[in-house]
């Protein structure tokens, strides 16, 4: 085993450790997972000592073979969940659970801004509109709920902060996690001053924010002793899970574009300049990368949607059908012999951001079979992840090609299927641990092995790439403008089935 960096991913679901070579090879990796504590309506908290202690179990797992392992730790990158924070007070002990990105209690909150006018002077001081999602909607909601936890709180910390706090003693965050908190303006990188007391929000909770690829501390003797791993490894600042993973995909400069076809579906854009979206329909973050800019759009349901067929027509099988789901759909022509899928069945985000967008099969005969209706989810998802980069593109960003991630980069027809959807060149990697390579690559800015992201290109192995045809495509374009009809002429529709949804 070479000398290399430690990736430390903090997801939702669980915390992955991984040992990558200063080559980009992944050597070894270890997992370990950890619950959602959900028991009332909206609620979605956790444990954040069951993060630390799922790093303890990851390297332990690492080194039960390899006891040198720590000692060919070169440095450790980290990046992690968004959104999801944690509270702690005089003695930086952690005050009760987690708020996730997940929970939706906050909606009142941002009901409130909304009525008042300041949601929308929100937007115009930070360029991104507050959702349930962020963070100080929920600070704010603790604040107002849970005003003894709030009483004592003395810092807050964005979860993959809190760790690298674990780790050096330091806290520190990054712009692209502080994009996420609705209070930081992403043009100065800066938390907005302004923002903060529009919401009743003191500033002197939140930690400093400075690049990604800095050494932010070093491993302190105390997690030395409760890791395993060696005092004095430097620890690199890092970033949001997703943007480092876009990082680690090839996005290390303007004009490149990654996609992820995932239980949700992200298209993410690399841009030298903040973006804004008069209509509001993406989101701009600041990207790891010093002088980039991260631009969103995310479809709610994509590979998901495949795996919700799996689970409601084929429950008893496992994973392989997806194999035999990728051949049926080979099977069938361009556009499902008239059978349209609209993927909304969780609502929809980029663009409608419409919670009461419902899943749609349209156009269903008595010729149309299971295949049909597989090849149909595969077009749809195209076509909704399409709907975004078509305002990707509407805001000058310029893309000929999209490396792909995720469980629909798998099948070979589907990526055939997106390459002509986008009219793009549809790119596949050798990994699609990509948040791992991500990491690599910040650490290596941040220890100087490296004085330009560019230099990383190297790291980003292509093993396949998919031409679009020209005939497919234009075929594609006008079915895309029947999806989109689909969904104008029904969407007050839907809005009626709200009433019968939950009795």
């Amino acid at each position: 085993m070479r000398q290399g960096v430690l990736s430390i991913d903090l997801g939702t679901m669980g915390v992955k450790l991984s040992l990558v070579s200063l080559e980009g090879e992944i050597q070894k990796s270890a997992y370990t997972e950890y619950p959602i504590i959900s028991e009332s309506p909206g609620q979605a908290e956790q444990d954040s000592a069951l993060w630390w202690e799922g790093i303890i179990d990851c390297v332990k797992k690492l080194t039960d073979s390899d006891n040198n392992l720590p000692h060919l730790i070169k440095a450790i990158s980290i990046c992690g969940q968004m959104h999801t924070h944690v509270y702690l007070d005089s003695e930086d002990k952690p005050i009760g659970p987690s708020i996730t990105w997940l929970d939706q209690r906050s909606s009142e909150i941002i009901e409130e801004w909304q009525s008042d006018g300041r949601a929308a002077r929100l937007f115009d001081l930070t360029w991104n509109f507050p959702t349930t999602t962020y963070a100080a909607p929920q600070i704010c909601w603790v604040k107002k709920h849970r005003p003894g936890v709030f009483s004592r709180t003395k810092s807050i910390l964005i979860a993959k902060d809190y760790i690298k706090f674990l780790l050096t003693g330091n806290k520190v965050t990054d712009p692209s996690d502080a994009s996420g908190t609705a209070v930081f303006d992403i043009r100065t990188n800066q938390w907005s001053r302004e923002a903060l007391e529009l919401i009743d929000l003191d500033g002197d909770l939140l930690p400093e924010v400075i690049p990604s690829a800095r050494i932010i501390g070093h491993v302190t003797e105390k997690a030395a002793r409760e890791t395993g791993l060696i005092q004095g490894t430097p620890v690199v600042n890092g970033g949001s899970d997703h943007s480092v993973a876009e990082l680690g995909s090839g996005l290390l400069g303007e004009g490149e574009v990654s996609c992820i076809v995932g239980t949700a579906g992200v298209v993410a854009a690399c841009t030298s300049k903040p973006v804004i979206d008069p209509k509001k329909r993406i989101m701009c973050w600041s990207y790891p990368l010093e002088g980039y800019w991260d631009i969103l759009g995310i479809t709610q349901t994509a590979a998901s949607s495949l795996t919700w067929f799996r689970n409601t027509f084929d429950k008893e099988r496992n994973s392989e059908v997806f194999d035999e789901y990728s051949s049926l759909a080979k099977g069938v022509s361009l556009g499902s012999e008239g059978l349209v899928f609209l993927p909304y069945l969780m609502g929809e985000r980029t663009p409608l951001w419409d919670s009461k967008a419902r899943g749609v099969f349209f156009g269903l005969t008595m010729k149309h079979s299971k295949a049909h209706m597989v090849r149909a989810i595969m077009e749809g998802v195209s076509f909704s992840i399409k709907d975004c980069m078509k305002v990707v593109e509407e805001l000058g960003v310029k893309f000929d090609s999209v490396n792909v991630m995720g469980g629909g980069s798998k099948s070979p027809i589907w990526r055939k299927i997106q390459s002509d959807v986008y009219g793009k060149k549809v790119r596949t990697l050798e990994t699609q641990d990509t948040g791992a390579i991500g990491n690599l690559i910040l650490a290596l800015l941040a220890t100087n092995e490296i004085g330009d992201p560019r230099e990383a290109a190297r790291l980003i192995r292509h093993v396949e790439t998919v031409i679009p045809d020209p005939i497919r495509a234009k075929k594609y374009e006008n079915l895309f403008g029947i999806y989109k009809e689909i969904y104008e002429n029904t969407r007050s529709i839907m809005e009626k089935l709200e009433a019968y949804t939950y009795e």
